[in-house]
This record gives structure tokens, C-alpha cells and sequence, in this order.
């Protein structure tokens, strides 16, 4: 058997929460440059939760309002992660993440860069901590 198949068997995604999390780095002028005079560093934060109850979690690193963007993203890609198996998701993990960076409206956004790669970087972070 696959590690998958052991550890996960068929739990399923039940539901997708994302927040907004800032740091108000900006205060105190930390991690500014010449480009970057205002940064509030920030994470689009994932939490999946299963039937079991299991919880798995992924986060992706932005700066301030950029965050509310990306949270958007990752509220849109909801209904490709809600209601799958773990084991069917990493029986075609390619699939998987195909389905999140190429749907053919978000796609437009920036198939595997930009929005869409920092929505699905939290989404499948999240995935792998489940199966971990």
C-alpha cells in the first residue's frame, strides 16, 4: 500500500476555512526596503478539516492588502478541494493540482504564478499536512 493508504485511508474534506492574518510590520518600518516602504507582511491561512475531524493547515506569505486577493482566490477554488478524499487526491495528485491552476476562469489570473499559484501554495500545503 501506498503511505497515503495507511495513514489517511478514505477521509474525506468536509470543510475550507481561509483567513486573513496581518502583522502590522509596517508600524516599525520591518522588512521595508527602497520598493517595499510599507510592508505588513500577512499569510492567506488554510485550514482543512475531514469527517474524522482531522485538521491540516497551509498558509502563503504576502504583503497587506495583496492578502485580501489571494484569501478571494482560495474562496473560489473551494468547491475543486470540499467533498474529496484524501486518497483520491493523491491517487492523481497531478489531476489534483491541475484542477486547482488551470480552471479555465481563474487560469486567467496566472496559471501556476501569481494569485492562483499563492491560493493553491495554502491549499496544498494544507492537503500534504493532512496526509502527513
Amino acid at each position: 500500500k501506498q503511505w497515503y493508504q495507511r495513514r489517511v485511508r478514505g477521509e474525506r474534506i468536509t470543510e475550507m476555512k481561509v483567513q486573513d492574518v496581518r502583522f502590522p510590520t509596517s508600524k516599525t518600518l520591518d522588512g521595508s526596503d527602497s520598493v517595499h516602504t510599507d510592508p505588513d507582511y500577512s499569510v492567506a491561512y488554510v485550514t482543512l478539516v475531514t469527517d474524522a475531524g482531522s485538521r491540516g493547515y497551509g498558509l502563503t506569505f504576502t504583503l497587506g492588502a495583496g492578502t485580501n486577493v489571494v484569501v478571494g482566490a482560495v474562496e473560489l477554488l473551494r468547491t475543486k478541494v470540499v467533498g474529496r478524499s484524501i486518497r483520491e487526491i493523491f491517487r492523481n495528485y497531478r489531476a489534483f493540482y491541475r484542477s486547482l491552476t488551470q480552471d479555465s476562469q481563474m487560469r486567467w489570473l496566472g496559471p501556476e504564478k501569481g494569485i492562483v499559484h499563492l491560493a493553491t501554495a495554502a491549499i496544498t500545503y494544507a492537503v500534504w499536512d493532512l496526509a502527513s
